[in-house]
This record gives structure tokens, sequence and C-alpha cells, in this order.
């Protein structure tokens, strides 16, 4: 009878020495990525070392070596922008990352509940960020829009709210937070639910508080879902332009410009391309080497606990 069944190891072993013949049928689609991918990284890392721009017909797209790179990190727009984005994500991914974990604690522990009501919470995650732009921009106007009527109404803003540099902003990261706190509160409680139940019972049979439980089981059990999540939404965060391209176009003046419309800006607006790619190029490094950070710490910290 036992015959009938391999264990975990034995299926790693038998993988191990398998033939790689099989692997001939990941060719095709790692071709398909490939020139999908990597072959336009690869035009856009050339261009970043050349005098390209379609508005100027005295740039040949000759070597300039390190010089679109220089004007880049001299730049003051590149910097403000780059801040901008930082705090959208400082702010929206804490933000979404607590109502997250706070409701799907709730789902969790009501079964019939969540069989109704996560339905309906996913809605705005399955939107698309375009129509949220533009139910965003329809919701905060001032005159015909839910939102903006209400707060005008209780004077807490005068005038139109995404015409505000202050506001803006602010709009933009509640917009954002409506969308995709539904993402997180679908991945923690399949998290949640998904928990194995025999440290929960041995928690149990030790006298621990719910409080004890959830410090000491609940979060480390979650932790590699945790990482994910975060992963997955800065990186999300990080190319954010959708919605402010809709709403705001990066307005009042460079009030939500951040990273992706200022390179949209230098590329498709100047026709830019060389400056523009360097833009680029450094944006990828950045967020690239804040990942590979991320990704470190959690895992350093992982090793060290065991």
């Amino acid at each position: 009878m036992n015959e009938r069944y391999i264990n975990d190891s034995q299926i790693g072993l038998n993988l191990r020495k398998a033939s790689w013949k099989g692997y001939k049928w990941l060719w095709p689609s790692l071709i398909l990525l490939f020139i999908i991918s990597l072959v336009p990284w690869l035009i856009m890392s050339n261009y970043s070392f050349r005098n390209i721009n379609f508005a100027n017909p005295s740039a040949t797209g000759e070597y300039v070596g390190l010089d679109n790179y220089r004007t880049a990190l001299n730049y003051p727009d590149v910097g403000s922008s780059l801040w901008l984005t930082i705090k959208i994500i400082l702010i929206c991914l804490p933000m979404e990352f607590l109502i997250g974990l706070i409701v799907a604690l709730c789902l969790a522990s009501q079964i019939k509940l969540k069989k109704w009501t996560l339905p309906i919470i996913i809605i705005p995650m399955i939107i698309s960020p375009v129509v949220v732009g533009l139910i965003g921009n329809l919701s905060l106007n001032p005159d015909f829009g839910l939102i903006g009527i209400i707060l005008k109404n209780i004077g807490l803003v005068r005038g139109a709210i995404l015409g505000n540099y202050k506001l803006a902003p602010i709009s933009i990261m509640a917009i954002d937070i409506w969308q995709w706190s539904p993402f997180m509160i679908l991945i923690f409680t399949a998290g949640l639910l998904s928990l194995p139940k025999a440290p929960f019972e041995a928690a149990s049979v030790d006298g621990a508080s719910s409080w004890q439980t959830f410090w000491k089981v609940t979060l480390p059990l979650l932790k590699p879902i945790f990482v994910i999540s975060i992963l997955l939404r800065f990186t999300d965060l990080f190319k954010i332009f959708d919605k402010i391209f809709i709403m705001t176009g990066g307005g009042p003046g460079v009030a939500t410009e951040v990273s992706n419309i200022l390179a949209y800006r230098i590329n498709f607006v100047f026709w830019d391309l060389g400056y523009g790619s360097a833009v680029v190029m450094l944006l990828y490094i950045v967020s690239f080497l804040a990942c590979l950070v991320f990704v470190k710490v959690t895992t350093s910290r992982e090793k060290g606990s065991h």
C-alpha cells in the first residue's frame, strides 16, 4: 500500500534526475519574452547614451557618453518627481497594508460574511486604472461630483479639488488606496484561510492569548505573503501613471508630476528620447535596488530567526 505513495524528497530527487529534453518546450515562450521585454530595454539603454531629439534637427543620434545621465542627475525636476513618487509609496503602501490586514482578519473569522462581502470589496481592484481615474475626476468635481459637493458644502474645500496643489496629491493617494486595498484584502484573506491549524491548536493548548497567538503564530506564518504583496504593490506604485494622467496630467503645475509622468513628458511631449531614456534607466535602477534591498533584508531576518 505504501509503495503507491511518493514523499516530497523522492519527488525532488526525480525532478533533479529528469531529462532536460522537456525544457525545449519553454523556448518559444522564452524567445517571446526576450523580444517583448529585453529587446526594448536594450534599445532604451542604447538611446540613453546618445543625443536623440526628434524636436531638434541638430540632434543626429551621436554618442554622448554619460552626458544624459549627468543632466538627469542635475535636473531638479527629476529629484522632485522621484521624491513625490516615494511619498506616495510611503503613504499608500502602509495604509493599504493595514486596511487589507484588518479587513482580512475580520473576513477570515466570518466565513459566511466572506462569501457575500468579498466579491463586492474587490470591485475597485478589477476596474481599469483609466476608468478609476475618470471616476475620481468626476466624483471630486465640486459642481456635480458627489464627494466634491459634500466636501464643498461642509466647508472643507473651496474651488476645484484637483486644481489645488495641496489637495491634488492627497486625492491621488486616496483614490489609489480605494482601488488597491481590496488587493491586500484578497491576498491576506486567502493567506489566513490557508494557514495550518496545528500551530494554533498548539498555542491554544499552551494557554496563549489571542494577541500572543496573532503576534507569535499568525504574523510569522503570513510573512511570505507579506513580502510578496509588498513587493507587488511597491512596483505598481513606483510606476503609477494612469490615474494621475487622467485626473491631473501631473498638475496643477508639477504638484502631481511623479517620475513616470515626467519621463512621459520628456520622451513624448518634448521628444528628447536620449535624455528621456536616461531618466527611465535611472528610475529602473532605483526600483531594482529598492526591491533588492527589501528582499535581502527580509530574507536575512528570516535566516537569523532560524
